[in-house]
């Protein structure tokens, strides 16, 4: 079996070389530029990491279709970034800051089409299938964005909305991730339905830390100032659970700074009424509680658990960084 690693060296390699083959075309430097950012890489990794289990080999035929998926999630962060008026990405330039909206949206939408491309290189008697998963997968980010869109305006927001939410904006392709390794590898379908849920437990539980980190995490790690989701106008965990728990002078606090976004220090008043309510505590709470299902979705009789060591510790990771 592979490490984390080595598979991180491979999905790196990876982009590089479709970027290098991607150089005659007329949109390579905008979409060069958005791949070549950094993050975490999650996805191939996963999926190749899902693959791994089930066979001691890394053939194009999963390598192809893992990098098309992390093609796929930098399209959307070019294109959320426009809908966002976001200046910044990775401590960089966005693509229509740095360019124009225009080149933005049409570099984005180079990028869904070359992430087809390479996720159509799975092996071809599991083709119908893997389409079939990533076009689902696919809409569910678009339906995830746009509840997060219209959340911003929705002065409540109950915790089953937030987590419908997410399962589709981050979870969707995450559990398509472990979905797309178990169906390279021909893995059984209860198995594949496992790897599918595991990987969607994983994205919640992975969102939840991301809204934990815009409170409590340090700038200086994160890269970035704290608190912008509040600022925002963001419906989080953190949120849900305050409108939720909030009572008496704390709970008519939280509504008037959610009704008046303009109000002095905002930001700082409502991080005050998290930390009275134990926020802190109650997300990792829930982290855990999720991360849970995560790795109850690898106990499988056809899974087999000497392989799964190193995805076991990899997500356990996920569960508690930093940034």
């Amino acid at each position: 079996m592979f490490t984390v690693n080595e598979i991180q060296g491979f999905v790196k390699q990876g982009i590089q070389n479709l970027i290098e083959a991607y150089a005659e075309n007329k949109l390579h430097q905008p979409v060069e530029y958005a791949l070549s950012g950094g993050g975490k890489r999650l996805r191939p990794v996963l999926c190749l990491m899902a693959y791994n289990i089930f066979s001691d080999t890394l053939p194009t035929s999963v390598l192809h279709p893992a990098l098309g998926l992390e093609v796929y999630h930098n399209f959307t962060l070019v294109h959320d970034d426009v809908m966002d008026c976001s200046e910044w990405r990775r401590n960089r330039l966005t693509v229509h800051k740095k360019w124009d909206v225009n080149t933005a949206i049409l570099a984005g939408d180079a990028m869904y089409v070359l992430a087809y491309k390479y996720i159509a290189q799975c092996p071809p008697q599991v083709l119908p299938g893997v389409l079939e998963a990533f076009n689902k997968a696919a809409d569910w980010v678009c339906e995830g964005q746009q509840m997060d869109m219209q959340f911003e305006k929705h002065l409540f927001v109950t915790e089953a909305d937030y987590i419908d939410m997410i399962s589709r904006k981050t979870g969707a392709l995450l559990a398509f991730s472990f979905q797309l390794g178990g169906l390279c590898a021909e893995a059984p379908e209860s198995v594949i339905q496992n790897l599918y849920n595991a990987g969607m437990a994983l994205g919640i539980a992975f969102q939840i830390r991301d809204d934990y980190l815009d409170v409590f995490g340090r700038t200086e790690v994160l890269g970035k100032n704290t608190g912008s989701d509040i600022a925002n106008n963001k419906k989080t965990w953190l949120l849900t659970y305050a409108m939720h728990h909030a009572q008496g002078e704390d709970k008519t606090t939280l509504n008037q700074l959610l009704a008046e976004e303009n109000t002095w220090e905002r930001t700082e008043k409502i991080i005050a009424i998290f930390e009275a309510l134990g926020i802190k505590e109650k997300a990792e709470e829930r982290i855990a509680f999720y991360m849970e299902e995560a790795l109850a979705g690898l106990n499988h009789p056809d899974i087999p658990q000497a392989r799964t060591s190193g995805l076991v510790e990899f997500m356990e990771q996920l569960s508690v960084r930093e940034k």
